[in-house]
């Protein structure tokens, strides 16, 4: 990670990004992740305006798979889950075809104690995983999702419109599989990749242990299938021929990225800028109030980490 540090507290970060792009662009390029500390970053349009300086446009129309909230101005609240939960290192919207190459976090308020956002190399996670890299590839990912009202987040919220019609047309344009059941539960699979091509090999990129039921506390997880079935389940993740992904697998993956996670400990009005396909990111319990906001932009729905920046 870079850190540039303001020169006076009273330095403009979009300003000084556009005085010193080729530094930047260097730095994202050699770590992946930059960090600006000590900047005046109260405009409430930051995160728009620095995306803009990599000719990106916010990415707003994403299906969001956790609670957050916008906050205008193409920018939004990170998960909201509450304080005391970790949220587990992910690739953001590795469960698509499409995702944000570049993520921006905004610090408003940190923690009292707590709350940094866990980054992961993913090279360093996928030397890790080994040969469940290369199966993964292989197989892929399908990310089932049972939309009930009262159980997880509401299609509305995932899908950004309360028309069905308009669910349809993005399940059409999205290659999702669909089907509205008789209670009015909205059936969801799609299937996306496992890993990517990298420089030196593939790189793992998905979320299969976040949708995976291992996540789960075992009562609760007893008690839903139960009551809906084991295909019934708010979210499950198996390979892509439909086969289940064994427990034992993703403990391995949780093991690999708790023994992976480094952090990032934030101060008021730091601003990370951070390569989607090279690191991971989670965020740590925390007390107090944290006010964390993010942004994204550049989609990319080719499956290798190709250059950030064209030559």
């Amino acid at each position: 990670m870079k850190i540039f540090q303001a020169p006076s507290d009273s330095t403009e970060l979009t300003g000084w990004i556009g005085d010193n792009m080729d530094a930047v662009k260097q730095a994202l390029e050699d770590e992946g992740l930059v960090l600006f500390r000590g900047y005046d970053t109260e405009d409430a349009a930051t995160l728009k305006k620095t995306l803009a300086l990599f000719g990106a446009d916010p990415m707003t129309d994403a299906r969001w798979s956790t609670p957050r909230s916008s906050v205008g101005e193409g920018a939004f609240t990170s998960t909201e889950f509450p304080a005391e939960q970790w949220i587990v290192l992910h690739s953001e919207m590795s469960y698509a075809r499409t995702w944000p190459r570049l993520l921006m976090f905004q610090c408003k308020d940190a923690a009292d104690t707590g709350g940094a956002t866990t980054i992961a190399d993913m090279k360093a996670v996928s030397d890790a995983l080994g040969d469940l890299v290369a199966e993964f590839h292989e197989r892929e990912v399908i990310y089932r999702r049972n939309f009930r009202t009262g159980v997880d987040i509401p299609w509305q919220n995932a899908f950004g419109t309360d028309d069905k019609d308009e669910v349809a047309e993005i399940a059409r344009k999205n290659d999702l599989e669909i089907e509205w059941l008789a209670d009015g539960t909205l059936k969801v699979d799609q299937q996306a990749q496992g890993a990517i091509d990298g420089p030196d090999g593939a790189l793992w990129f998905n979320q299969a242990h976040l949708f995976h039921p291992l996540q789960l506390p075992e009562a609760t997880r007893n008690a839903l299938v139960a009551a809906f079935g084991a295909d019934g389940l708010p979210r499950n993740a198996v390979f892509g021929d439909g086969e289940p992904i064994p427990d034992a697998t993703i403990q391995r993956i949780l093991d690999v990225l708790t023994e992976k996670t480094l952090n990032i400990d934030w101060q008021d009005g730091d601003l990370a800028i951070i390569d989607n396909m090279r690191w991971m990111h989670g965020r740590a319990p925390f007390t107090g109030s944290r006010r964390v906001l993010a942004a994204m932009g550049l989609p990319q729905s080719t499956a290798a980490q190709t250059p950030l920046f064209a030559a």
